[in-house]
Parts: structure tokens; sequence; C-alpha cells
């Protein structure tokens, strides 16, 4: 029996959710680039900015169950429940993916060849595409709705974290990896 991306009802009540943690980075990254809007190139960078915001928000304490996360073998960071949420994102149309006009880097190929080979069970790994392009995801109307109801909820030391997403997601890779992987140690599932 597969175990692919259910249906859901999103409802922007309670607690946050790991949903709501990424849409708010995407809300993010896009509000501060009115009118151009960014979003979150790749899931290399979406796992790094997830790791340090989380750590820096105790997301881990606060949302149940957080991200896990992993070293691969080349000094990358990967999370497969974070690759899980980034495709119940867009199967809810909250988030879209956009070509980004540019070959996948070798980190991003790597990272979830890692993550399919490791954490993917083979009977699942038909649902966790492999592109050839670099993706860009960006909030649809429907999630620009639930980040900015969420953003209301939140309370004044997470919107002031979460508006360093922006500057975060302007960091090369290497520099981002540097940064995420010293808050690694206390995240990873060895």
């Amino acid at each position: 029996m597969s175990t692919g991306i259910p249906a859901a009802t999103i409802a922007a009540a309670g607690p946050l959710t790991r949903g709501d943690f990424i849409v708010q980075l995407y809300w993010f990254a896009d509000t501060n680039a009115v009118p151009e809007v960014i979003g979150i190139k790749g899931l290399s960078r979406l796992a790094r900015i997830a790791l340090i915001l989380g750590e820096d928000l105790g997301v881990n304490r606060t949302i149940q169950p957080f991200f896990t996360f992993h070293r691969t073998p080349a000094g990358g960071i990967a999370s497969p429940e974070l690759w899980t949420e980034l495709l119940a994102l867009r199967a809810y149309q909250v988030l879209k993916p956009l070509p980004a006009g540019e070959p996948m880097p070798p980190e991003e190929i790597e990272e979830r060849r890692y993550l399919l080979e490791h954490h993917i069970p083979a009977h699942e790994r038909g649902h966790y595409p492999l592109p050839t392009q670099l993706e860009r995801d960006v909030l649809t109307n429907k999630g620009t709705f639930f980040a900015a109801k969420r953003e209301d909820q939140t309370i004044q030391r997470w919107v002031a974290a979460f508006k360093t997403v922006a500057e975060l997601n302007q960091l090369p890779l290497p520099a981002l990896t540097a940064r995420a992987a010293a808050m690694l140690g206390s995240a990873v599932v060895r």
C-alpha cells in the first residue's frame, strides 16, 4: 500500500505545525523581495535555513515532531521530513515549483540521492522526484493567505527571526552550510 502524500485540510488555527514553519520561511523570503518574488531555491537551501531558524527559535521543543537532519557523506545537510513536507505543501497548492533556469547543483543532487538511498523506503521512492533542473518554490495565493494569518498569530520574537530568511537566502550555499553545520549536532540523528 502506498503512503503517498495524503489529502488534508489546511487550517491556520492551533499550534504551529511543520508545514506552518516552512510556509513562514517562504512568506518572509517572498515578502521581503516585493515586488519581485524570490522564493527559496532548492531543498538544500531550505534544509539549511530550516535548521538555522529552527534551532534559533527552539522549534524542536514547540513543533512535534520537528524535522530530523542528517549529515551526508559529502558534508551536506539533508532531512527526509523536510522533503516530505515540501511535497505535501505542493500537493495542497500552498507552494508552486518554478523552474529556476539553471541546472541542479551537485550538492542538491547528492543530498537528494542520499535521502532516496538511505531514508526513503524503496516502495515510496516514486513519490520523491529527482528533478533535472533546479526548482524554485514560491507561495501561491493560498499559501500567502495562510502565511499571513500565521504571521498575525506568531509572537514578536518569531517574526523578528523569520525576517532574517531573506538575508539567509542570499548567502552562497557553502556559507549557509557553514552556519547550519555548527547547529547540526543537536538536531542530527546519527
